[in-house]
């Protein structure tokens, strides 16, 4: 890993959905070491707040806007808020992850059709949505623009049951629909904002280094000695390894790469 400015995206501006997340800090921070102005867009001011400060350390800062994606009726409204005072986006990148408070019982032996129904419409829904309000207003705006989603290392293959033997935790039914759902609207996505010049990928990490989604508890110990072993270069993802994916396929390096899902996963999708 590194923190080098090996890419600039100076002049660039880029809207981060889900800015003050944990692979959201990650990929704000890149982004703004090389020279992008950012703006996040997320629901937690005071997590921002602590953030800024922290930036702020580094000599770097960003803005804020509140917005909620489980709003899906509310978000064209508010987007066109967004844009008017901001201006399209140059880059949009989506690193949320919203979910129902439930959202720990969409095992298949809990789960319900609400909680199935309901966590589709908020992630997937909001997903979909979003990369294409933006996508829309880039094309209006002329923008050769480039859009980043949040796949999964189980976008593509099935949870693998042997890695919950002996831990806390258990599989989750949805999650998979939603990622599969993701990558699919990417390419769907590139091949008809291609002609446009607008560009859509998703990276897909692995399971990620830090506390369990919805919790401050930390990822079970058992767990992630099951996972590691699986993964070829023997470690979980960390944030700094996504926010370097997505800082490369907001840049020109990629600029001919559209429809792409970047495994940022240590090998473990190849084996």
């Amino acid at each position: 890993m590194t923190e080098g400015n090996f890419l600039s995206l100076d002049s660039k501006f880029s809207i981060v959905l889900g800015g003050v997340g944990l692979i959201g800090k990650a990929v704000v921070k890149e982004l703004l070491r090389v020279h992008s102005e950012v703006l996040i867009l997320d629901i937690d001011k005071k997590a921002f707040d602590n953030f800024s400060l922290e930036l702020g350390k580094e000599g770097l800062n960003c803005k804020f806007e509140y917005f909620d994606v489980a709003a899906l009726e509310e978000s064209e409204i508010l987007l066109e808020k967004i844009i008017s005072k901001y201006d399209v986006p140059d880059c949009f990148i989506n690193v949320s992850y919203p979910r129902t408070k439930d959202w720990a019982k969409s095992t298949f032996s809990e789960i319900t059709l609400n909680i199935f129904i309901e966590n589709l419409n908020m992630h997937l829904g909001s997903s979909v949505w979003t990369a294409k309000l933006f996508a829309d207003r880039m094309v209006r705006a002329q923008k050769k623009g480039s859009i980043v989603l949040t796949s999964s290392l189980y976008g593509k293959r099935a949870q693998d049951m042997s890695v919950y033997e002996g831990t806390n935790l258990r599989e989750n039914m949805t999650y998979p629909v939603m990622k599969a759902g993701i990558n699919n609207f990417v390419r769907q996505a590139a091949a008809y904002y291609g002609k446009y010049n607008v560009r859509v990928n998703a990276v897909s990490p692995g399971g990620i280094e830090g506390p369990i989604a919805g919790s401050k508890e930390e990822q079970d110990e058992t767990f992630k000695i099951n996972y590691i072993n699986k993964t070829p270069l023997k470690r979980m993802t960390e944030p700094l390894d996504v926010a370097n994916a997505v800082v490369f396929l907001c840049s020109e390096n990629s600029s001919y790469i559209t429809g792409h899902i970047l495994n940022v996963d240590g090998g473990i999708s190849s084996v």
